[in-house]
C-alpha cells in the first residue's frame, strides 16, 4: 500500500507556475518515519500512551480521514 504525501518543496517550470510535488511513500517508510518521530519525543521525555500511538497507526494505514483524527486527538487530550 502506498499513501500519497505532499512535499513541502515546490517545483517551478518553464511557465513560471508552481506546482506541488506528490511523493508515494510505502508503508515501510511511513512506519520508519512513525518510530523516528517517536523516538525524538522520548529523547525530549515525552512519550506516547498506547492510546496514541493505536490512533496514530490507524491514520497512517488509512483507516481515519484527517477530521476523524483530529476529532479523536481531541478527545484523547481532553481526558488527560
Amino acid at each position: 500500500m502506498y499513501r500519497l504525501c505532499v512535499s513541502l518543496s515546490r517545483k517551478s517550470f518553464s511557465n513560471r507556475k508552481r506546482v506541488a510535488v506528490l511523493k508515494r511513500f510505502s508503508q515501510k517508510e511511513v512506519m520508519s518515519s512513525l518510530l523516528n518521530a517517536k523516538a525524538s519525543l522520548e529523547i525530549e521525555g515525552y512519550f506516547i500512551t498506547p492510546q496514541e500511538n493505536e490512533l496514530l497507526l490507524e491514520r497512517t494505514k488509512g483507516k481515519l480521514t484527517y477530521s476523524e483524527f483530529l476529532a479523536r486527538a481531541k478527545e484523547i487530550a481532553k481526558n488527560v
